[in-house]
This record gives structure tokens, C-alpha cells and sequence, in this order.
């Protein structure tokens, strides 16, 4: 399945179960480099799984900091 059929399979299915956000396939990338990301997995590994070059910078910009503020000493409240 290439990346165009990919993304046109989400709108699709997007639309049909009315979700107001209109997804595409970099959707899809973001959730598992994030998700592998927070299972501390390699990165060769994820750039390999997911079809980026090994070392890839493009590939850091798709990884979610959903912990970002943890290990903050300055903002930390207790």
C-alpha cells in the first residue's frame, strides 16, 4: 500500500465515522515513532520499522514529547 492509498484509506474511514479532525497518514507514522519513543526503543530500530533512513532528522520532528515537562526541576510543585 503506498502513501497516498494510506492516506486516503484514514480520510475515509475518518469521514465515515465522522471524526471532526481530518487525519492523514503521517497519523499514523507520529503514533508509532511516539509510541516506540516512550517504550525507549532504538532509533535504528523505529527508522528501520517505519521506513525512514538510519540517523534521520525528519524522524525526530515526528516523535511526540508527551513528557516534557517531567524531570523539570524549576516547574516541579512538591
Amino acid at each position: 500500500m503506498g502513501a497516498d492509498s494510506v492516506t486516503r484509506a484514514v480520510k475515509w474511514i475518518s469521514a465515515r465515522a465522522e471524526v471532526a479532525i481530518a487525519w492523514t497518514g503521517h497519523f499514523l507514522r507520529i503514533g508509532l515513532a511516539s509510541v516506540a519513543r516512550r517504550a525507549v526503543r532504538d532509533f535504528i530500530a523505529i527508522a528501520d520499522q517505519d521506513g525512514w533512513a538510519r540517523h534521520s532528522r525528519s524522524m525526530l520532528g515526528y516523535m511526540q514529547r508527551e513528557d516534557g515537562w517531567e524531570g523539570n526541576r524549576r516547574w516541579r510543585l512538591t
